[in-house]
């Protein structure tokens, strides 16, 4: 991830947003990056205060009360942002919808990367958090989830390669991520057999089937091709594995392998509001054990207006 100029990190003060903001301060340091925080205070949240105030015939239901919420907010970024070692955070508390304001925010700063905690007060266990998700799908940028015990350098990640476009995209920042980390770099290819889906389709002889598993390996080698300049330091291997679901053999490789980075290309329609994740995708954001970097297609887009 190099020549990042802007970072967005969304912040809602759980542990999983300190160690957003440090992994975002060590990837801004390689590109000596700008960084902004931003809290958002839910409107929805906001509103509600407001009609209890009003009930009591409290005089803090008046708006000066509002934006002292807003204020208290502020200071709370300010002091976490604080805490985190050689890293100056531009911060602003605003008020809105969380989602559509962190939009605009990766709008408004060209922001090359958008960095949150994988979950905020939602069960780590049950995959990553709905506004987390949302973003990965919606944000027009590369999106960074940061699991909890992640604020420090990746030391093994894997880098999905289905051999379409942004496949090239996701390799390239997973190489960047390893150079910067010494980590160890996986590029894993997961394929489904389709006579194996559907007892009507013929099966090839086990020679056949090997002759197929080495093809995708000889595949993988060409994909790394455009950068063995880049990779010549660093620790490779290609892995090619067989699993009737594509998604459910890379979560059990990310397990397998222990490692703490995945990177996965997502696709998109341009112009298009119902954008999808796509299935793969939407499955590793949501089942794997490990921070995700999700990256875009070049012409991604999403209307936020």
């Amino acid at each position: 991830m190099d020549c990042l100029k802007n970072i967005v990190v969304g912040v809602d003060f759980s542990y999983f947003s300190r160690c957003a903001l440090r992994q975002a301060a060590r990837i801004a340091g390689w590109n000596q990056a700008k960084m902004h925080a931003v809290h958002v205070v839910d409107t929805s949240m906001v509103n509600h205060l407001k009609e209890f105030w009003d009930c009591k015939r409290a005089l803090i239901g008046s708006q000066d009360a509002v934006e002292k919420i807003r204020n208290s907010a502020q200071a709370q970024l300010e002091e976490m942002v604080g805490k985190v070692e050689d890293a100056s955070f531009h911060t602003d508390a605003i008020t809105g919808t969380p989602f559509l304001e962190l939009l605009r925010r990766v709008k408004d700063n060209s922001a090359d990367l958008l960095v949150l905690g994988s979950n905020g007060s939602s069960d780590p266990s049950k995959g990553a958090g709905v506004l987390a998700t949302k973003c990965v799908r919606k944000a027009a940028t590369k999106v960074l989830l940061v699991r909890a015990d992640h604020a420090g350098p990746f030391k093994k990640v894997i880098a999905c390669v289905d051999f379409s476009e942004s496949s090239y995209r996701v390799v390239e920042q997973a190489i960047r991520v390893a150079q910067q980390d010494g980590a160890l770099l996986h590029l894993l290819h997961v394929f489904s057999a389709p006579w194996k889906e559907a007892t009507y389709v013929p099966r090839p002889s086990p020679e056949d089937e090997q002759h197929h598993s080495d093809s995708l390996s000889e595949r993988m080698q060409i994909a790394l091709q455009p950068f063995e300049s880049e990779i010549h330091a660093l620790q490779v291997e290609t892995n090619v594995a067989e699993n009737v679901r594509e998604s459910d053999g890379i979560v059990q490789f990310i397990g397998d392998s222990a490692a703490d980075l995945v990177v996965v290309g997502t696709r998109g329609r341009t112009g298009i509001r119902a954008i999808l994740l796509g299935t793969v995708a939407e499955h590793i954001v949501r089942e794997a054990p490990c921070s995700v970097l999700a990256v875009k297609p070049d012409d991604f887009k999403y209307d936020i207006d």
